[in-house]
């Protein structure tokens, strides 16, 4: 289809029954109105307090996964500050037999406490046992109080491990001592413990030479444990990479069902304590913003209404224009949007049952030299030329009749507003005059056809479909023969006299 043609309203026939509306329709509007307001008002509610706890919950998700992968970034910050001591051939060295106490405790502790705020640190020898406890400064070479399977000791244990199948797998051509700080990253562990009876976040990475070229014998390398202590200070650094509200920590199991509730656990699996914030609630401007919007719909679905109840009058031309576009499609032509052959049969028929009262006529349209357009410039050309003559016939018959496409470059028209016949030959002289203007069909292309017309008047030319139609035919080939592009009217039935041409007619 090349345009899809627009239905337009036209005036209903004459024979057509009109639709009647009863006083209960208003009922019915009124009922619904309200009913549509009270579903409207109450669907939007429920989809609003839905989306206000789907938001919710999807900022706390957001809240929490972001919470663990901040740890995550806080782990690698401490391993990162411990790896520039303890990937450093000093370090290393002074760890090595016979312990240098003076660099532990004069350089090392220094730097560990001072620089890097670590609280706590531990120096755990390649068997296990300590060699230093740094405490804020103070260093301790005493291992009496140390035992084995504290949090300490584990992460040095896990850390080794880790150490030693990295090892296995590297590719490194370097001492076997060296990783680059990438991969210390990974062999590196952390967790929460009590230190001292505090809650502390605490972090183990291996002690190596910063030199890959370095040769040494000895036993796998000594593990750095370092401890940071949950404190204010360290809370506030914290809440840097967050920004929550009201971030803090606070020991022990927590006490009520808070939903930010992020628990950490001593080695046993007892309670530590926990992180507790006040997480975003964006669902609760969703909830502010839709209260207006529902009473602005239910405001505007009841002026709707009332509007709608004021126009219950005219309420039959809308159910009939309902009914003519349920019914356009069947009963019009698909290309042109004109009447079809069927609707024209309809139209016809009422008009029939009108006779003798209201007399009538049918004028058969074929058009001339209509086939050369497509065998010149195609179908699609020819599709343009229909629509343009279709949109001419509709202008000029008007409120006159309706215009019926029946085929190909066939048309009808019936004419049941006049039946005078000079009124009737200014008709078809108006109908080949807008038929004979030129067609643009693109391009810059137009072309230029003719339209040959044969006219039927009802009850003369008879009083049935099929002999108007044979009357018209008959008066349009009569119209062909005598040179094409001029109209012919049809003898009353029972004259046998030859037609006279539309010139003489005139």
């Amino acid at each position: 289809m090349l345009t899809e043609k627009r239905f337009e309203d036209q005036t209903p026939h004459p024979g057509l029954p009109q639709p009647r509306s009863g006083g209960r329709i208003t009922l019915w509007v009124y009922g619904l109105a309200g009913l549509l307001i009270c579903l409207s008002a109450a669907s939007l509610t429920f989809i609003a307090h839905l989306a206000w706890r789907e938001a919710d919950r999807r900022a706390l998700e957001a809240e929490q996964a972001r919470f663990e992968t901040t740890l995550e970034d806080v782990h690698r910050e401490v391993v990162q500050d411990q790896i520039a001591l303890a990937q450093w051939d000093k370090t290393f060295k002074a760890l090595q037999q016979p312990i240098n106490k003076d660099f532990v405790r004069n350089e090392l502790a220094d730097y560990l406490w001072g620089d890097y705020g670590l609280n706590q640190s531990y120096l755990i020898a390649p068997d296990g046992s300590l060699i230093a406890h740094l405490v804020e400064g103070e260093t301790r070479f005493d291992s009496r109080d140390f035992t084995d399977g504290n949090i300490v000791s584990e992460l040095a244990a896990t850390t080794s491990e880790a150490f030693r199948e990295k090892l296995l797998n590297s590719a490194s051509v370097f001492s076997g001592w060296y990783l680059p700080e990438a991969e210390l990253l990974d062999v590196s562990d952390w967790s929460f413990a009590r230190i001292d009876g505090k809650p502390a976040f605490v972090s183990a990475v291996p002690v190596l030479p910063d030199d890959p070229n370095i040769q040494l014998d000895a036993d796998y390398p000594p593990i750095m444990v370092s401890a940071i202590a949950l404190e204010d200070e360290w809370m506030e650094e914290l809440n840097e990479h967050l920004s929550f509200k009201d971030l803090k920590f606070l020991e022990g199991a927590p006490q009520d069902a808070n939903p930010t509730n992020h628990q950490i656990f001593a080695q046993d699996g007892s309670v530590i304590g926990h992180f507790q914030w006040d997480h975003a609630k964006p669902g609760r401007e969703i909830w502010l913003s839709a209260l207006p919007l529902i009473g602005l719909l239910a405001t505007f679905i009841g002026l709707v209404a009332f509007a709608a109840a004021n126009k219950i009058g005219r309420l039959t031309a809308s159910l009939e224009e309902s009914e003519r576009k349920n019914h356009h499609f069947a009963r019009h032509d698909a290309l042109t949007g004109l009447p079809n052959r069927h609707h024209f049969s309809d139209c016809l028929a009422y008009s029939l049952d009108a006779l003798p009262e209201n007399r009538f006529a049918i004028i058969a349209c074929d058009l001339d030299h209509f086939k050369p357009v497509n065998d010149t410039h195609g179908h699609e050309a020819g599709d343009k030329v229909l629509c343009c003559i279709a949109d001419r016939l509709q202008v000029v018959v008007g409120k006159a009749g309706v215009v019926s496409r029946i085929g190909g470059d066939e048309f009808i028209i019936l004419v049941t507003q006049t039946m005078e016949k000079q009124k009737l030959h200014a008709l078809c002289d108006q109908v080949r005059t807008a038929i004979a203007m030129p067609v643009d069909i693109g391009e810059g292309i137009s072309v230029q056809i003719g339209v040959s017309l044969g006219v039927a008047c009802a009850p003369k030319c008879g009083t049935s479909e099929k002999e108007l139609f044979r009357m018209a035919d008959e008066a349009l080939y009569t119209a062909k023969d005598r040179g094409r592009n001029t109209f012919e009217f049809a003898n009353p039935i029972g004259n046998t006299s030859n037609r006279k041409s539309a010139s003489n007619a005139e």
